[in-house]
């Protein structure tokens, strides 16, 4: 026969196999199946003490009031600048919500209802946790522990709040003004009373914020006002000393637009030298516009003196005395006229009335002369009223200059004073409105609706609870189940057998019910036979280095099955209609006919009795004799049969049997395996699916290699059907469709 070469890594160290089994979820779902008890262990043991734990909760209430951010008062007009009120957005509805949350508020409420001596907080309070309990029983084991110091009242105000804080929750959704304060306690009637004090204990809190803004900016307008009247008087008393100062003593008259043909921008009135002048210029112009008239009037009269054109004069034309003197001469004139033609020039009535008429016309003579003497006069005396006129008006005008330039310096006092004015009755104005405006504040946020005594418990959701503890204890199951099924480090797949250095997978044989007694006495075919009839396939008609005859069966580690596949193969050489034999060469503990049971076992007193043969039993399973070690015991008495003997054994029995199968201790423990293989032709390692590892199957071939052992290859047995991989689980599928595979 071929001999199947180790690898010559086997002479070094051997490394770890590197196949792994992919885990599918039908896979996971095989090992949770597998590990049931596991599953419903863990999951009992976390759902009945949660359970136990959430009945055992106390029922609370819930208690909500609702406030809108955002409400604006009506505020004076001239106020603005200093309350008015800000835009609210999101971020100013987040600082509201801050300020609800905030522990002054919560101070406050605890104050108000003065929760420190409400019975559901102090037994909150005073309750002290199992854990902490635990932990100090512990302590006190070891160390003594300080007295305890009872806290003061600020300290359980302090605490009450915190507490407080834990049982009220305040939200906005993001998307409206709206804030919600509920309150969850144990009882309805504090729920209800907790929420609405939150509300109002803000709403005072908002109210005297602002009032206190108010009464602040009320003090600031207060400081400035002594200081602006004060600024105003100095300012109205330098205007009066310098119109003092200067002569600008302001006249009593109206400024009207146009009134008097003029008009003062600095609102107050004219001065006396601006009323002077004006009157001056006016009177100067009138005596200008006089003196004109007169000189024209006497230059008339003196041109009309020199030409002797008396009627020119107007003054003459209309003096009655003229008039009466200028008839007289006519008919003076008229008399010598007449008296001329009638007599001659010596005559005396001629002469009388020629000196006649001479007097008259020196008369009218001295009457013009007197006329031109006074329209010389007038002139004159118009001349001197102008000249003193234009002198006063010069004067006046040289004082409204200086007067002017004095003006210039008033303007800007008045100003001063006009804008001190002004801001001293503005702080006055701002000063009566926010002591006004301080008793009407209102905080910018309404209650829409206060909180009321809820009808019954809000909570705690005992179903969803449980449901939530079941799922989470089944889930917690589910992983350790996982966690144990991985923890095993056992070789899981024929493909892990085949990476261990020496060894070929011959096959899996699955896990089955019952005792392998009755498994052989039924005469329905089951995966389980099958599995065995393909290894024995191998063994018997495979390729020739898996041909054997004499197979020696072992195991790394003690319960894997070794003596039940031994059997077992034997049993499928038998139900073929051959004969097989197993020897058990546990020399310390046989257990092959323990595995056999109580059975029925026929005699055959025809076959020949050797003293090497003592233990035989016959026809233990159909076609199946058993050699126990009872005999051999007896002949060597040692702790393992020798080779020797079991040659002889092997020399009388190998023609009567078509199988001969050697059951040997572990071979990791004692080297029986080892030492007998060489008497076999071939080593069969027995392997239980999910216990032994690839490390112990490493050291069990290095063991074998030592004594230059054949090995034909692994079996992999106890295989749960349906927790193997992909490729091992196809032939069982193909089992359960003919039916060898029973249901789950």
């Amino acid at each position: 026969m071929n001999t199947l070469q180790l690898p010559a890594s086997f002479n070094g160290p051997a490394p770890e196999p590197t196949a792994t089994q992919q885990v599918s979820p039908l896979h996971a779902f095989s090992i949770m199946r597998r590990h049931r008890l596991a599953i419903a262990l863990v999951t009992l043991g976390i759902t009945v003490p949660a359970g136990i734990g959430i009945f055992s909760l106390r029922p609370y209430y819930n208690a909500s009031s609702i406030l809108i951010i955002g409400t604006h008062q009506a505020p004076f007009r001239d106020l603005q600048a200093t309350v008015s009120s800000p835009e609210v957005d999101t971020v100013a509805v987040n600082s509201e919500v801050s300020i609800l949350r905030s522990p002054a508020i919560a101070r406050a409420v605890a104050q108000k209802l003065d929760l420190v001596n409400d019975p559901d907080f102090r037994e909150a309070l005073d309750h002290v946790p199992i854990s902490k309990r635990m932990i100090d029983a512990i302590s006190r084991m070891f160390v003594t522990p300080p007295p305890q110091i009872p806290m003061t009242a600020d300290e359980r105000l302090q605490a009450t709040s915190l507490l407080l804080n834990q049982w009220v929750t305040v939200l906005n959704d993001g998307r409206s003004y709206i804030i919600t304060i509920t309150a969850s306690t144990v009882n309805a009637a504090t729920s209800a009373r907790i929420a609405n004090a939150y509300a109002d204990v803000y709403l005072d809190f908002k109210r005297h914020m602002k009032i206190s803004a108010t009464w602040q900016a009320n003090a600031l307008l207060d400081e400035q006002i002594a200081p602006l009247r004060e600024r105003l008087r100095k300012a109205e008393q330098a205007v009066q000393a310098f119109r003092e100062k200067n002569g600008l003593i302001a006249a009593e008259l109206e400024r009207a637009p146009g009134a008097n043909g003029n008009s003062n921008a600095d609102g107050g009135g004219t001065t006396v030298t601006d009323q002077q002048l004006i009157q001056m210029n006016r009177e100067l112009i009138t005596a200008r516009g006089d003196l004109e008239s007169r000189r024209a009037r006497y230059t008339e009269i003196r041109n009309a003196i020199h030409n002797g054109s008396l009627d020119s004069i107007p003054d003459a034309v209309s003096s009655p005395l003229i008039q009466q003197l200028q008839a007289q001469e006519a008919q003076i004139s008229s008399r010598a006229a007449s008296l001329s033609q009638t007599v001659m020039d010596g005559n005396p009535d001629l002469q009388s009335v020629r000196a006649a008429a001479a007097q008259v016309r020196a008369r009218i003579g001295a009457e013009i002369q007197r006329v031109a003497s006074s329209a010389a006069k007038e002139l004159s005396s118009a001349e001197a009223r102008v000249a003193a006129l234009s002198a006063e008006v010069d004067r006046l005008q040289g004082q409204v200059t200086a007067e002017n330039e004095a003006d210039v310096t008033l303007r800007q006092l008045q100003s001063e004073a006009t804008a001190a004015r002004t801001v001293y009755q503005d702080y006055l104005g701002r000063f009566a409105q926010t002591s006004t405006q301080a008793e009407l504040q209102v905080a910018e946020a309404d209650l829409i609706s206060r909180a009321e005594t809820p009808l019954g418990p809000y909570g705690p959701p005992r179903k969803q609870y449980m449901l939530i503890a079941f799922i989470f204890a089944l889930m917690m199951g589910a992983g350790s189940a996982l966690v144990i099924d991985r923890m095993r480090k056992g070789v899981r797949s024929t493909a892990e057998l085949d990476a261990i250095p020496g060894l070929f997978a011959l096959g899996l044989v699955p896990a089955f019910a019952g005792s392998l007694s009755r498994q052989y006495a039924s005469r329905d075919r089951s995966a389980y036979l099958e599995t065995v009839e393909s290894i024995r396939s191998v063994l018997s008609f495979g390729h020739s280095r898996f041909r054997a005859k004499v197979v020696l069966v072992t195991s790394a580690e003690q319960a894997e099955g070794k003596t039940t596949f031994a059997l077992s193969l034997a049993a499928n050489t038998g139900r073929c209609g051959q004969r097989a034999l197993v020897i058990d060469c546990d020399m310390r503990n046989p257990s092959a006919m323990r595995i056999m049971g109580a059975v029925s076992i026929v005699r055959n007193t025809h076959a020949p009795v050797s003293p090497l043969l003592a233990g035989l039993e016959r026809d233990v399973l159909p076609g199946v004799d058993i050699l126990t070690p009872e005999g051999m015991m007896h002949r060597g008495g040692g702790a393992m049969l020798l080779p020797e003997e079991l040659g002889q054994i092997l020399a009388q029995v190998g023609s009567h049997y078509d199988m001969i199968l050697l059951d040997t201790p572990p071979a990791l423990a004692f080297p029986d395996a080892a030492v007998l293989s060489r008497l076999t032709d071939g080593v069969v390692m027995v392997v239980k699916w999910g216990r032994t590892s690839a490390a112990t199957l490493v050291q069990a071939m290095r063991t074998l290699h030592t004594y230059d052992a054949r090995t034909l290859g692994a079996v992999l047995t106890q295989a749960p059907p349906h927790s193997l991989g992909e490729a091992e689980r196809h032939p069982f599928r193909i089992y359960s469709h003919y039916g060898l595979l029973p249901p789950t």
